[in-house]
């Protein structure tokens, strides 16, 4: 074990392995942030943008705007690519900035085609995740989930500070949803800096860049392609990308359940901040949870749990907002924080078995085709939507394109093995 821990991480000093955690740990927190902020404004981008237009071709045209914005996660194959090709360093600091002049646009949106465009630039940045690529390359095969999950609570500065800042920006009497690109702005921009002037490239990639050196061969990305596709693992690959197409389909849910909330009359904007104060802290809890028990109890496990549990909850949602007062935030609180832990599990899991099967030389690429498959199901499964809630609204919408999760537990069962603990060097 000494042995396999040394063959991971003994290039790098402790010192820079804590330094470089902490790094990602920013990038995740502004990853995070930018991930959940648009989630949280909806109903006041329509106020603002869409308000001459009745409540449900509001919310259709707004979903519309978001699936064609959704177009941008499918770049994410390309910055993976290009992760294989250039370097997980660049490609890092690229996405970092992205986020954060993405955000400076936004702000300075003043309609809804701009606010469009914007958005998609956005999408283009967050979806990479290179920073996966860095914990699952550094760190020893047993660790890898707890490190992951390590970085990944740093994410819970953003999540949290998405409500915080909610709470300051928006209320009864004020609507600034302006004021919730402002910190993504200010971290996005200075980190990509740091990246760029103080970090350091993974040794996995090092290592590569030096048999490519020695073959006189340049990465190219058919060749990634075939690579993945002749693995001794491609049913299991498939399976996987099959997942996030599923897990993509109800992205309408996570995007407008803030608009549901705002137009069902019964929750006013200070309980709208404290049903995002549980979102958040379910997405931390989705983090540990996940995390912790991936590597305990293996990936497959969850898997079933979170794919029998989705629909279950997002109907619980749904009736819920009917209800009124403490009772109201007890139920819909609860199911809503159980869907943010879900589906962040579910994307969780898909990314650490994604890096689990797929080669070294490919693996960005892999990881990046997962991302872009994922996001193929959500632009579908967005206008599709935009459909379904003109003729039934949002809550009804969100039940039908939550179904489709249960398909995931016979995929889990007949195709996937468990992937815990797997030796990155040994997968050919």
């Amino acid at each position: 074990m000494g042995q396999t821990n040394k063959d991971y991480s003994g290039e790098r000093s402790k010192k820079a392995l804590l330094y470089m955690i902490v790094v990602l740990m920013f990038v995740e927190i502004l990853d995070t942030y930018c991930t959940l902020y648009p989630t949280v404004i909806p109903s006041k981008v329509i106020a603002e943008f869409l308000v001459n237009n009745p409540e449900n071709v509001a919310h259709s045209i707004y979903a519309l705007c978001v699936a064609i914005a959704s177009i941008g996660t499918y770049f994410v194959l390309l910055n993976q690519y290009l992760a294989d090709r250039k370097g997980r360093k660049i490609l890092l600091a690229i996405t970092v900035f992205g986020m954060g002049f993405s955000s400076l646009l936004i702000a300075t949106a003043t309609n809804i085609v701009q606010y469009t465009i914007y958005l998609f630039m956005l999408y283009i940045f967050f979806s990479s995740d290179i920073w996966t690529i860095y914990i699952s390359e550094e760190c020893p095969p047993d660790k890898r989930g707890k490190w992951n999950t390590f970085v990944l609570m740093g994410g819970m500065i953003g999540a949290l500070l998405l409500p915080t800042f909610r709470s300051i920006f928006i209320t009864e009497t004020m609507a600034n949803w302006r004021g919730m690109t402002y910190f993504p702005i200010v971290l996005g921009l200075s980190l990509s800096l740091i990246i760029l002037i103080t970090f350091k490239e993974t040794q996995k990639f090092k290592e590569m860049r030096i048999r490519r050196a020695t073959c006189e061969e340049k990465p190219k990305f058919i060749e990634n392609m075939k690579l993945l596709f002749n693995s001794t693992r491609r049913k299991e690959l498939i399976v996987i990308l099959l997942v996030g197409l599923i897990a993509g389909l109800n992205t309408v849910f996570f995007r407008l359940i803030e608009a549901y909330w705002a137009s069902s009359g019964h929750v006013n904007e200070a309980e709208i901040n404290l049903l995002i104060y549980i979102i958040a802290v379910s997405v931390i809890l989705g983090y540990l949870i996940t995390g912790i028990i991936a590597d305990k109890w293996g990936r497959k496990p969850l898997l079933y749990v979170y794919s029998i549990m989705f629909p279950i909850v997002i109907i619980i949602v749904v009736l819920g907002v009917n209800l009124s007062g403490l009772t109201l935030l007890i139920v819909v609180g609860t199911s809503v924080g159980m869907a943010y832990i879900i589906g962040q599990g579910i994307t969780i899991i898909a990314r650490l078995i994604t890096v689990e099967i797929t080669p070294t030389d490919a693996r960005g690429t892999g990881s990046g085709l997962r991302s872009l498959i994922a996001a193929v199901g959500m632009t579908i499964g967005l206008f599709i939507s935009s459909g379904l809630i003109l003729f039934f609204g949002l809550g009804l919408t969100f039940i039908i394109l939550s179904l489709p999760h249960l398909i995931i537990v016979p995929l889990t069962y007949l195709f996937l093995k468990e992937t815990k603990g797997i030796n990155l060097s040994d997968i050919t």
